[in-house]
């Protein structure tokens, strides 16, 4: 008499949102192995799945491998109808039930730009329509927040740039005309009630998708603040603070991807394994891993897609937002007025060739259209306000290195492909977003600064 000895092998079965490691014995049918571990085969009708989409029959004795993944399906009856589908709202599209939050933010931000260039802003009448103004924004820029910024009724970028819009225009109109530096105070009021604002919407988004988004926003918004405010101390002019973060916009936008997606670190090491030695054990140990689920990873890559996109709008419309203060601001030499026609060059390479490696619409134009508002911007105030030879040239050149690169675009976008040219552009786009703060640097003459401070 012959006996058959009983082996073991460890497999992971799949059951809706169950995952569980279980021990299947060879020895007995794989059904026995399952009813043993609470996994119900009797009351509804089953279908187990092999990792290669095989079809088990776990009526016979089990013959999977060890470490295999089994997958129990539970298929839908022919006779039942497939419900039908509804559309819904995905994370971060675009609501058309803001229409009326977003129509009220540019109202504020036209008004904005209209007082900001006011022929005679010290009006005894002018400054109490500013004041009105900005109470009236304010508490605007309050309501968005409650209602734009509702949590578990799907995001809206509404929520993302209407109430930082409405609070910027409170802030600034709230700055009194009379007093010195009124424009730089303003927009250091702006900003700041802007990142504020912005901080409210992502308390409310706390603990969501969206909450990622939202803080990277209110950290850009408040950096940009911080920026101006140093400005401002120091008794900088605007034009400073408005170089840099233009220089600093094709960096951010650059290593912004490999910040979006967070994984915990005890995720993808167990670090309590290894800190045993007396340097580590008493360092904080890191949480450990946790199953990996289906809806999990779902969570996590939405909420760094909604990141990922925020944040390139965002970086794509800082140089076209600020560079005109330092496109209207006084030159202060040779040197500088060359460091600028450098910086925006970079900027609109940067961006025009960065958005290649991008697999969404939004990703890939959103950074296209700020090269292009860069470019004009650069291409009409020199071109109008300084018409001299060294203007024309300057702007002629970055016009046609715009419309070069733009050109290129075109035959790459229908498909045509070519490894030297795709080299090309990587080495220029590299160069590009490398020298674009250091040209920012100098075009803010940071280097005149930094010289009289050791002098």
């Amino acid at each position: 008499m012959t006996s058959t000895a009983v082996q073991w092998r460890r497999v992971t079965v799949v059951d809706g949102a169950d995952r569980r490691e279980i021990l299947v014995s060879t020895a007995s049918p794989l059904s026995d192995s399952l009813r043993n571990e609470g996994i119900d085969l009797e009351s509804r009708a089953v279908v187990v799945i092999a990792a290669d989409g095989s079809r088990i029959d776990v009526s016979r004795v089990s013959t999977v491998a060890d470490g295999a993944l089994l997958t129990v399906v539970e298929p839908r009856p022919a006779g039942q109808a497939k419900p039908s589908p509804r559309r819904q709202a995905l994370p971060g599209e675009y609501d058309f039930s803001g229409a009326t939050w977003v129509l009220a933010g540019a109202v504020a931000i036209i008004v904005t730009v209209v007082a900001a260039l006011a022929v005679d802003p010290v009006d005894a009448g002018t400054g109490s329509l500013r004041f009105v103004a900005a109470a009236v924004f304010g508490l605007i820029a309050l309501a968005s927040i409650v209602a734009t910024g509702k949590p578990g009724t799907g995001f809206s970028g509404v929520s993302l740039v209407v109430p930082a819009m409405l609070a910027f225009s409170a802030g600034f109109l709230a700055i009194p005309t009379t007093l010195a530096a009124s424009v730089h105070l303003g927009i250091f009021a702006g900003l700041a009630a802007a990142a504020l604002t912005a901080a409210g919407v992502h308390v409310r988004q706390a603990g969501t998708i969206a909450s990622g988004a939202t803080g990277l926003v209110t950290v850009t918004i408040a950096v940009l603040a911080a920026l101006f405010a140093a400005a401002l101390v120091l008794g900088l002019d605007p034009s400073v603070a408005a170089a840099l973060a233009a220089g600093a916009a094709p960096v951010a936008l650059r290593v912004l991807p490999t910040f979006c997606l967070d994984i915990p670190e005890g995720q993808l090491l167990e670090y309590g394994e290894f800190m045993r030695n007396r340097w580590t054990v008493r360092g904080a140990i890191p949480d450990g891993s946790h199953p990996v689920t289906a809806a999990g990873m779902r969570s996590t890559m939405t909420r760094a897609r909604l990141q990922l996109r925020a944040g390139t709008v965002l970086f794509s419309l800082v140089p076209a937002l600020v560079l005109p203060m330092l496109l209207v601001a006084p030159g202060t030499g040779v040197i500088s007025d060359v460091a600028t026609i450098v910086l925006v060059a970079t900027i609109v390479a940067s961006f025009l060739l960065s958005p290649r490696r991008a697999n969404s619409p939004l990703l890939r134009w959103a950074p296209r259209v700020g090269a292009a508002l860069v470019a004009l911007e650069f291409t009409l105030v020199r071109g109008l306000a300084d018409p001299g030879v060294l203007g024309l040239v300057a702007a002629a050149t970055v016009l046609a290195v715009a419309l070069l690169v733009a050109a290129t675009m075109v035959p790459i976008a229908r498909g045509t492909r070519s490894l030297g040219i795709s080299r090309t552009a990587d080495i220029l786009e590299t160069m590009a977003t490398a020298l674009s703060f250091p040209a920012a640097f100098v075009a803010a003459t940071m280097i005149d600064v930094l010289r009289g401070a050791v002098s």
